[in-house]
């Protein structure tokens, strides 16, 4: 079990890339009250709260920071121009159709025994945000989520992630988790990156390239 206060989990907040979209206002972003933890709630406990966490002894305090200490869970790295996808008719903003946005990430690393193996879970959440010339309708994007030691891929899972937009809404967010990730013990530190490509199929999974 991972303490809710545990290092192991850090969720990345990032801006909204809207220039020229319309709705792009505060009420209309996914940056109200509470949202940032929404992600790593899901991640760690399956739900968008926390459950009460039960009094422990200063033992088993120590025991964790301790355990904490051995290991550190990889940050989420998101690829350059990965973050948002823009499909639009024209050169200009006023031609654009919809964005696909990372906007949160957050990861869980559970070790497996003492050889350095752990088990990941990364958590997405982002946004479908209706551009000028768009129109109701579902907008989806592949998720690729690659995990590197060195220069070795030793992990890699391709996601749909996306959602509908309704008529008379501006957008709709959307939340996605990538569970029983498993990375071998190793050399090297490990990197785990995100990033949105075109297209809403969900190809198989590939544990090695």
């Amino acid at each position: 079990m991972i303490d809710a206060t545990s290092p192991r989990l850090r969720v990345l907040a990032l801006p909204l890339l809207c220039l020229g979209l319309a709705g792009c206002g505060s009420s209309g972003s996914s940056s109200q009250p509470g949202t940032f933890e929404t992600i790593g709630n899901i991640v760690m406990f399956q739900s968008t709260r926390p459950p009460v966490a039960p009094q422990r002894t200063q033992g088993e305090v120590a025991a964790q920071r301790e355990e904490d200490n051995r290991f550190s869970c990889p940050e989420v790295i998101i690829t350059d121009g990965g973050a948002a996808l823009r499909a639009q008719s024209g050169p200009d903003s006023s031609s654009l159709r919809h964005q696909i946005s990372i906007l949160n990430v957050a990861r869980e690393c559970t070790a497996q025994g003492q050889s350095g193996a752990f088990s990941l879970k990364v958590g997405v959440e982002g946004r479908v945000l209706l551009g000028p010339a768009g129109s109701p309708g579902a907008y989806y994007a592949t998720m690729i989520t690659e995990v590197k030691r060195g220069t070795t891929t030793v992990a890699r899972r391709a996601s749909r992630v996306g959602g509908s937009v309704g008529s008379g809404q501006g957008g709709a967010s959307f939340a996605h988790v990538e569970e029983g990730i498993m990375v071998p013990a190793g050399r090297g530190d490990v990197e785990i990156f995100v990033d949105l490509k075109p297209g809403g199929a969900a190809p198989g999974r590939s544990r090695r390239r």
